[in-house]
């Protein structure tokens, strides 16, 4: 965590050097509203990166925060409010986080669900309706319909966000805009985005009974790809009770779900959208690399001999709760070797009695130049401004604090109980953190929702992959229709 904070610092500074001559001079007085309290233990000795923001005073201002909510045990908001210090140690960074920024700016933050996980209706009815209600909205690719209904704000619009500081995602930045507007993005004021970043969870003892080679080293020389994790999960798999059954209370070389089919030909530099020099998606899915990482992913999520997949035969009707009663426990009893999964799992499995590590993706092959960390854009929390948000200064203004101070308090909260876990508690899996959270890559398919092309990789994988051209074929249309649709959204044509 130390080098990722001195890695972003230099970055900003290195950034601000080379824009300084073309900020604007707004004629407002200004003052660093990060300077105010005291700094955070793992960033005390760097200096921090200055934000620029004006003195102001809120008024006692009720700075509404829409979000997913706690209806999803597995992704629920626990990054926008704590009522109390409690020693645990994300609560308590969100709490000093904006302790600092509501004293600095005089106004206080109160989170709102809805009903359900999808916060995106009860936006939508308050936009509607023309009301106040929100003045920041945190939800995944539910935001989609917002975006295409016109409702929301171009975030490069609002004053004081500066999106190019370190506290904002950059790969989001490129990747998420649309016709030159972005109207979400992700960064250091939540870490939903870690959660939800893909990764392959290992279990250690399995893989020393199996006298597999030092996976970290794997990674560092490389040589860490698909065909690699294919072989060994192949070695894995056993009938532990001799029934002739192959079920999840038997030992699996791998395990997840059929959208972890296109988040491995993700690892592999696959998308299923590029964008244009108007920057404009265009579907390339279909390609001879697609396919080939297709093949390759599927060898193991498409394998139900080899990955316990949640959505192959009647699992997910089996359990209230598949994750929690049924994936989770299989991996933590020490039954499978490989867990595809998004970083939450990390959190979830700190208490295991069997040690495990962390590991990137898997590469298509040797010859790929870096590894891809997929980020499910369902999971995820992005930011986004609705139009009806009344004063965009004091809303730019109060993101950019909070955003800023969460780069030195609730980032380095989430390494730390990240860290103190048995998944990475030595070197070389903290070495494979900052590896994964600095190639995160994006699909504008899953994002998006464009002609549901994101999810024709994990059905093919269970309804047969003999289907994979033709279903692509018949998302084609849908696909540009559903670009059109927000094209002119996002432009006002």
């Amino acid at each position: 965590m130390k080098n990722r904070i001195l890695a972003l610092l230099l970055a900003a500074l290195m950034l601000s050097t080379m824009t300084a001559c073309s900020e604007k001079d707004t004629g407002e007085t200004t003052a660093d509203s990060t300077a105010v309290g005291e700094e955070n233990n793992a960033a005390e000795t760097e200096e921090r990166i200055p934000t620029n923001l004006p003195q102001r005073d809120f008024n006692g201002h009720t700075f509404h925060v829409l979000t997913k909510g706690q209806f999803n045990a597995h992704w629920c908001s626990k990054d926008v409010y704590a009522e109390e210090l409690t020693g645990e140690p994300i609560n308590d960074a969100v709490f000093n986080r904006n302790a600092v920024v509501t004293e600095t700016y005089n106004f206080s933050i109160e989170e709102l669900w809805g009903t359900e996980a999808n916060c995106t209706p009860f936006a939508k009815n308050a936009i509607q309706a023309g009301e106040d209600a929100y003045d920041l909205i945190l939800n995944g690719s539910d935001t989609t319909p917002l975006i295409t209904a016109g409702y929301l704000m171009d975030l490069q619009s609002i004053p004081y966000m500066d999106l190019s500081k370190p506290w904002y995602d950059q790969n989001a930045n490129a990747t998420l805009s649309i016709a030159g507007k972005l109207m979400v993005t992700s960064g250091e004021l939540t870490i939903m985005d870690n959660n939800a970043t893909w990764c392959i969870q290992f279990n250690k003892n399995l893989a020393a009974d199996l006298q597999l080679p030092d996976l970290y080293e794997l990674v560092k020389e490389g040589k860490w790809t698909l065909d690699v994790m294919h072989s060994y999960a192949e070695n894995a798999s056993i009938d532990l009770n001799g029934d002739g059954i192959h079920n999840e209370f038997d030992q699996w070389g791998a395990s997840g779900e059929a959208t972890n089919s296109m988040f491995y030909m993700m690892g592999a530099g696959v998308t299923n959208f590029e964008k244009d020099e108007s920057d404009i998606p265009v579907l390339v899915a279909g390609t001879e690399k697609y396919v080939d990482a297709f093949q390759k992913g599927n060898a193991i999520n498409g394998n139900f001999d080899l990955c316990l997949n949640v959505d192959y035969g009647s699992l997910r009707s089996q359990y209230t709760d598949v994750w929690g009663d049924c994936m989770d426990k299989a991996f933590s009893e020490g039954r499978v070797l490989f867990s595809c999964a998004g970083m939450n799992r990390v959190t979830l499995f700190r208490d295991m009695e069997a040690d495990f590590g962390v590991l990137p993706m898997p590469k298509y092959d040797e010859a790929q130049a870096e590894y891809y960390s997929p980020v499910s854009m369902w999971c995820t929390s992005l930011i986004s401004v609705p139009l009806t948000a009344s004063e965009p200064e004091r809303t730019g203004i109060i993101i950019e604090a909070l955003s800023a101070e969460s780069l030195y308090t609730l980032t380095p909260a989430y390494y730390d109980i990240t860290l103190q876990g048995k998944a990475v508690r030595d070197e070389e899996s903290a070495a494979m953190l900052d590896m994964i959270f600095a190639s995160r890559i994006f699909d504008l398919g899953n994002m998006y929702l464009l002609g549901d092309v994101f999810n024709v990789p994990g059905w093919v994988a269970i309804n047969g992959p003999d289907k994979l051209m033709s279903t692509l074929e018949s998302k084609k249309g849908p696909a540009q229709t559903a670009i059109d649709t927000l094209v002119n959204a996002v432009t006002g044509n």
